[in-house]
């Protein structure tokens, strides 16, 4: 038996590995090994995307542990902070919060019961309401203005408003782990690209573009196989999208410049902005230690969609705005030593109202299956925890359907 797989990302290695020992598998990647988790290379390794993980990562864990990389794993407790009127704020501990002069007592006591309440609610439930109404009810407007509509802007820009409130229930629910010293985070030191590595090991991985067609078989560039896994975003699969009736899904991208700084802006890891280019400031080095760069990295965190003008803008241009932005932190252009700017077209679906009805399931046709961003575990927000788990799932899947088990 033949198995092509459309993708290797996360969800793509995933279901070869799970599948290689059942049949031939081939995987189809048309960019770079990794997907939205590969690297950049400069004399170390470091993520083109920001990324971490969190205790609650359950099957990445389980991931890192099967491919022998859990010596590598590290946890931190990091400070996160936020940027109003050209000053950085950190609002990591009890005090912290306490000392934070944008929000009154009562709008800090109404965060915090907020929080706990989260964390025990269903968030599928409120999937159909919007993220903005829900808020305004719960808090008014200056709560709304002050400090949620900052991060859903950042986040979703002009699409804010469309979003459910199931995605931010989500957000507090699963990646809120924090310490009375702060967030508790975790990372594979050295970088991600040894999982990758790892798990991309003993496949065969042709780098090509895909015409995948139904004649008989599936074929994939003209070449027959029993069942394909497709594990990309859905408008790139063109006709079949239309022909299989799937959902119309929105996406947004990710436009993320990492940059080479002479001194740290902070000691502060994760920084929400206000009224930026970039919606947040991650500064690795206060996470991973400076010596195993040699210099300080930060990235600069922006979203778009696939037709925005920040997305198809030329990358020069991107990086002036980016470092214009930056002035505000004391932060020249003789003191940023380099500046890449990374694009995604498709980096997330955006969690509308109703997306819960749009989930793909992983038996699209007869021998074609599909996984990934659109899947149930990455609902409703893609990680890469869920994208694992995606993989994990179509395979099981595609065994049922073919009497591997």
């Amino acid at each position: 038996m033949k198995i092509a797989i459309i993708g290797a990302g996360l969800t793509g290695l995933r279901a070869a590995n799970e599948l290689k020992e059942y049949a031939k598998v081939r995987v189809f990647e048309k960019n770079e090994i990794g997907g939205l988790l590969s690297s950049f290379c400069n004399g170390y390794y470091i993520e083109k995307y920001y990324h971490h993980l969190f205790r609650k990562d359950s099957e990445l864990l389980e991931t890192i542990k099967r491919f022998g990389l859990n010596s590598k794993l590290v946890w931190k407790t990091v400070k996160v902070g936020f940027a109003i009127n050209g000053s950085i704020y950190s609002l990591s501990t009890p005090i912290d919060i306490l000392r934070y002069p944008h929000m009154s007592f009562r709008d800090k006591l109404d965060l915090a019961i907020f929080t706990i309440r989260s964390r025990k609610l269903e968030y599928e439930n409120f999937d159909d309401i919007p993220v903005i109404s829900a808020l305004k009810d719960r808090f008014g407007d200056r709560l709304l203005e002050k400090f949620f509509m900052p991060m859903l802007k950042a986040k979703f820009g002009d699409n804010a408003d469309k979003v459910s409130f199931a995605w931010l229930l989500a957000r507090v629910a699963i990646r809120s782990n924090r310490r009375l010293r702060g967030e508790e985070i975790g990372y594979l030191r050295h970088g991600f690209h040894q999982l990758i590595e790892k798990m991309a090991e003993n496949l065969e991985i042709v780098h090509a573009n895909c015409e995948i067609k139904r004649e008989g078989k599936w074929s994939v560039n003209g070449e027959d196989f029993d069942a394909v896994i497709f594990t990309g975003p859905i408008p790139e699969l063109g006709e079949l999208a239309f022909k299989f009736r799937l959902p119309r899904i929105k996406y947004q991208s990710s436009v993320c410049a990492l940059a080479s700084l002479k001194n740290s802006i902070s000691d502060i890891y994760w920084i929400n902005v206000e009224k930026a280019t970039f919606g947040a400031i991650i500064e690795h080095t206060n996470f991973m230690p400076f010596e195993d760069y040699g210099e300080n990295l930060v990235y600069l965190a922006s979203y778009s969609t696939p037709e925005g003008w920040l997305f198809n803008q030329a990358d020069s241009e991107t990086a002036k705005l980016f470092l214009r932005d930056l002035k505000r932190f004391n932060v020249r252009e003789g003191d940023v030593r380099w500046i890449r700017i990374f694009k995604a077209k498709y980096s997330s679906p955006i969690y509308e109202t109703g997306f819960l009805k749009k989930i793909t399931p992983y038996r699209i046709h007869d021998g074609f299956y599909i996984a990934g961003m659109t899947s149930k575990p990455n609902y409703p927000e893609r990680s890469m925890n869920g994208s694992l788990k995606a993989g994990r799932e179509v395979a099981e899947c595609l065994k049922k359907d073919f009497g591997f088990e």
